[in-house]
């Protein structure tokens, strides 16, 4: 296999990256190995489910990891993801301390060419780990070169400045151990309405965290975002806890810092008394940014 280096995967902190090899099977298909850290402080819930907040990344350094290896796009470029979903075992990770090895397999379809270089794909996913299936899915991202970048976020860039950040709600409220993982504050009561959200809070981060800010952000990460979501599911269902099975994630657009971004949840019938499904929206300047439907079992840990 082809090692990986943390560059190839937007990451400055060694310890985040997930990949640690890959080769190609066929044509637009192939495989790379995958370490899940056992010990990591952040991929790691209350009660232990590493696949949880580990799919999704996965998915994301999978996918930049192809681009710049595979489809040769240079480093500095942006990518912009647009949707992101997976379904995964809920049986969780083997537990013992060290990493857990995942081999994923990548079919990438829908390539897009700006001149020469590849503009866009899909990235569908097959995770496996002891011989079995333990998620599928995948992703649809663009990617835009450094000079149409600055065009698009214009002076977004240089006003990005890092505001003072509200107190969080306590972290067990959203499944988490450290107030620095947080990233859900207080926010007042909705106006009651046909459609009012059963749950509403107030995004927050704390911007020293090694992990969710290891490089110069000018918006708030996606992964943040799909974070704030697990965490409003868990907030949504308190004192349990969300297990969710499947997860649909999609981003409609930049999440500033410098203007509050609302995170509501809404309860969803699913036609199955064990099954919750909760859908999360994140609303910025009046418009939604970002939504994720989360299905799965709540139960007491």
């Amino acid at each position: 296999m082809y090692p990986v280096v943390k560059e190839l995967v937007h990451r400055s902190n060694p310890s985040d990256v997930l990949p640690v090899g890959w080769r190609p099977l066929a044509e637009d298909r192939y495989l790379i190995s995958v370490a899940w850290p056992q010990g990591h402080p952040f991929y790691a819930r209350v009660n232990g489910d590493h696949a949880a907040n580990l799919i999704g990344e996965t998915i994301r350094q999978c996918g930049l990891l192809l681009a710049h290896a595979a489809y040769d796009v240079p480093l500095g470029h942006h990518f912009v993801m647009w949707d992101m979903a997976y379904t995964r075992e809920p049986a969780r990770p083997a537990s013992a301390v060290g990493t857990h090895r995942v081999e994923v397999e990548v079919v990438c379809s829908d390539l897009r060419l700006r001149g020469r270089r590849l503009g866009a794909m899909n990235c569908d996913m097959t995770l496996r780990a002891d011989g079995r299936t333990v998620a599928r899915g995948g992703g649809r991202f663009d990617i835009v070169s450094p000079a149409v970048y600055r065009r698009l976020r214009g002076a977004q860039i240089e006003a990005a400045t890092q505001p003072v950040q509200p107190d969080p709600v306590p972290p067990a409220a959203v499944g988490r151990t450290r107030v620095m993982d947080v990233l859900l504050a207080p926010a007042p009561e909705p106006a009651p309405s046909a459609d009012a959200p059963f749950g509403r809070w107030l995004l927050r981060a704390d911007f020293g965290h090694p992990t969710l800010f290891d490089h110069r952000n000018d918006h708030f990460p996606g992964m943040l975002l799909v974070e704030a979501a697990f965490q409003a599911a868990n907030a949504t269902v308190a004192p349990a806890l969300h297990h969710h099975t499947s997860a649909k994630v999609a981003f409609l657009g930049y999440v500033e810092y410098g203007h509050p971004c609302w995170i509501e949840t809404r309860l969803r019938p699913t036609g199955m008394p064990q099954l919750t499904a909760i859908e999360v929206t994140g609303r910025q300047n009046g418009r939604p940014v970002f939504s994720a439907l989360l299905e799965g079992a709540s139960a007491q840990d």
